[in-house]
């Protein structure tokens, strides 16, 4: 790739990526050529697929309105971040990125619309596992309201459920409400 290609590159993806933050559909859809599939098409490398980059970077309504206009709250190729686990992730501050303190809100929106409370994830984890890890109570309760299964082990590594990752990090008012689940 030349120089000039690399710049238009950089140009149509910080034309996607100051779309998905406006929270322009329209701007969005032209930005990626205005695919078929759309909003369930793979975007260029660096953005993925639509709902996964609006979890991570969109206002709330906006990824609304990508579920409103059919995007998939369950995709099978997620990276290791299905849409619940994406937003979950965005609750710890990380260098670069402060959190969201709307992502109990996105989890709430993405269960409306069908996202599976058991979807698997990095390290085959489940979101009731991700909050379990972090401590995030109010995830735990909003989950198990949704039909999260407290009793799935992970398939890989220490074959843990939710209430013994708890349990090992010390998530003390986690642990009784995952023992009364």
């Amino acid at each position: 790739m030349n120089d000039e290609e690399r710049c238009d590159e950089h140009r149509r993806f910080a034309r996607i990526d100051a779309a998905f933050r406006a929270g322009d559909l329209a701007e969005l859809r032209a930005a990626l050529d205005n695919p078929d599939d759309f909003p369930n098409n793979p975007g260029p490398l660096a953005i993925g697929r639509c709902l996964e980059y609006a979890i991570y970077h969109s206002p709330v309504p906006f990824i609304r309105e990508l579920l409103e206009a059919g995007a998939d709250p369950n995709p099978v190729d997620h990276a290791g971040f299905p849409p619940i686990i994406a937003a979950l992730s965005c609750l710890t501050p990380v260098p670069g990125s402060p959190g969201r303190p709307d992502v109990h809100e996105i989890v709430e929106l993405l269960l409306a619309f069908g996202s599976d409370p058991n979807q698997r994830g990095h390290n085959d984890y489940t979101p009731l596992h991700w909050a379990a890890g972090t401590g995030d109570v109010k995830s735990i309760r909003i989950l198990l309201a949704a039909g999260a299964n407290a009793a799935l082990r992970t398939r890989i590594d220490d074959l843990e459920t939710p209430l013994e990752l708890a349990s090992k990090a010390g998530h003390d008012e986690i642990v009784k409400i995952l023992e009364s689940a």
